[in-house]
């Protein structure tokens, strides 16, 4: 027996970085695991640039999510405009950007890029301990997605969570069971497309396990490194009763 953290994320649009090439920039189907790291550091107050904690938080829990709704891909057009970079120029507004510091023959970049997102989708994340020193409990990790200490997001910032992470810690004897004690909102079960069976992916060390590329590797230069992940059906979540509004 061991305690996992369970949580929820769901939101009108979600968005999980997959590799990029050219301008399309498309959504995996479910949270990767340096999007829910990344959130579990923004709720702790953690930044982008304390490169050492961040690792450490990421490589100290195992991680499995469940796929409640996978939602429905939606492919948006983006345009994107950026300043030239200038030795000893910052940039502290959106003004500035777009003209108030730039020179005369300086224009903004114009970056078009095509974004996919997973819309209505619901998922659920179930962390364990991994070794014998973790930075926080995962009580503390529990207490920070109740009260984050920045504003949390799922996968890019214009996704906010559309309920709260309901996170619950409890001790289980394996993934399964802590995610087959944790309900859906009664609003979204009546929504599961398989009522009996779902898909859950799983952190693995075995070869057979799929590789993807989302364990971190510099957060700052945004480098990833591939890692394997089992995917395994398991079933459906149960309703739970009406303790948050949809």
């Amino acid at each position: 027996m061991a305690l996992y953290l369970t949580f929820q994320l769901y939101g009108p649009l979600q968005a999980y970085g997959l590799v990029a090439v050219g301008e399309v920039r498309l959504s995996a189907s479910h949270p990767t695991r340096s999007a829910v790291f990344g959130l579990l550091g923004a709720a702790l107050g953690v930044r982008r640039e304390e490169e050492e904690r961040l690792t450490v938080l990421a490589d100290s829990y195992d991680l499995a999510v469940r796929t409640d709704l996978p939602g429905t891909p939606l492919l948006d057009f983006h345009t994107v405009q950026t300043p030239p970079e200038r030795r000893n120029r910052v940039y502290r507004t959106r003004s500035d950007e777009l003209g108030g510091l730039l020179g005369e023959d300086e224009e903004p970049y114009t970056i078009l890029s095509r974004r996919g997102y997973l819309c209505d989708a619901c998922f659920t994340a179930c962390l364990r301990v991994r070794g014998d020193a973790p930075p926080h409990t995962l009580e503390a990790l529990a207490e920070a997605l109740r009260r984050p200490a920045f504003t949390p997001y799922l996968g890019r910032k214009s996704c906010p969570p559309g309920l709260p992470f309901h996170p619950q810690v409890g001790e289980h004897a394996g993934f399964e069971e802590a995610l087959a004690v944790y309900g859906l909102h009664r609003e979204l079960h009546d929504r599961l497309r398989r009522p009996d069976a779902t898909t859950a992916h799983l952190d693995t060390a075995e070869d057979s396990g799929a590789l993807v590329r989302d364990l971190t590797a510099h957060h700052g230069r945004r480098l990833f490194v591939e890692r394997r992940e089992a995917s395994r059906d398991i079933p459906a979540a149960k309703p739970r009763g009406g303790d948050d509004v949809l």
